[in-house]
């Protein structure tokens, strides 16, 4: 029931973060504001200040783990429809899949999550060639997008690590705050400008507070705890959700078209994720190298 909440905390919040930017506002603006009310949030409600330890490790945890994916798929959204970032996104449970093999003993690469790779890698080819050609989207879109799904994928066994360690409550104060701060140093260095053009409306603000307060804080409240009784693969399955509500509110919102490639290639890379939470439901022969 965590993982399925999650799914719709930010698959709604994607997009409502897609709507602002369509708006004028900038993905580092979509970016950094949400995670700075969920911090004010985060701390308001914490019982005790965190440790060093945890404080040290949530700070970065949110930089690297929570605020660089961000970015990416806010950046993805300025060209690539919601319903395609979301389904781009849902490759990232494959990237953990392939982490958690060489970070805990009891997720262990086997051949059912080797053949839910496979399958999904297809469904990534024919996604990405898809959007190119059928709704205008740009090749960078699609590799920006990729490179979050890649890093949010690769250091999520190092969030089950932390959230084991140090426990959920103490990790999303600090963690939240490091989102909020590394979009923030980046924005000026390359030339972005974090006040739209015609400034802030009502509904701009209220949509970052209400992403920042629903999806950031108690997204990663809810994801953080799953990861304390959960292994990294089985939270990863987010992903496998994600997509339902990202193409659904898409077509819905955006009138954003379910093309052929969308149909494809989103149900490989869904089929995969599938079958690699089937693998990593039960005990298989883990493959070895020779020798």
């Amino acid at each position: 029931m965590l993982v399925v909440a999650v799914a719709v905390l930010w698959g709604s919040g994607g997009l409502v973060s897609k709507a602002l930017i369509i708006d004028g506002v900038d993905p580092f603006t979509v970016t950094a504001g949400p995670f700075a009310a969920g911090a004010v949030v985060a701390w308001l409600v914490a019982r005790r200040v965190p440790s060093r330890p945890a404080m040290a490790s949530g700070f970065l945890l949110g930089m690297i783990n929570t605020a660089s994916p961000a970015l990416l798929f806010n950046l993805g959204y300025e060209t690539l429809p919601a319903g395609v970032v979301t389904l781009l996104i849902a490759f990232g449970p494959v990237v953990t899949a392939i982490g958690a093999h060489f970070t805990f003993a009891d997720e262990r690469f086997n051949r059912g999550k080797a053949a839910g790779l496979a399958v999904s890698l297809a469904g990534v080819a024919v996604l990405s060639s898809g959007q190119v050609g059928e709704t205008g989207g740009t090749p960078i879109g699609v590799l920006l997008v990729l490179a979050g799904a890649l890093v949010s994928g690769t250091t999520a066994v190092w969030a089950r690590s932390a959230a084991v360690r140090h426990g959920a409550r103490n990790l999303v104060p600090a963690q939240l705050s490091g989102a909020a701060l590394m979009p923030l140093l980046l924005a000026p260095l390359l030339g972005r400008s974090l006040v739209p053009a015609a400034g802030f409306s009502l509904e701009h603000v209220v949509g970052l507070v209400l992403i920042g307060t629903v999806a950031s804080f108690v997204g990663f409240r809810l994801v953080m705890q799953a990861n304390q009784i959960g292994t990294a693969s089985q939270v990863s399955l987010i992903g496998y959700l994600l997509p339902v509500v990202g193409v659904g509110g898409g077509a819905l919102f955006f009138g954003e078209r379910i093309t052929p490639s969308v149909i494809l290639g989103g149900g490989l890379i869904l089929a995969g994720i599938l079958m690699i939470g089937r693998a990593a439901a039960k005990p298989v022969r883990v493959i070895r190298s020779a020798g």
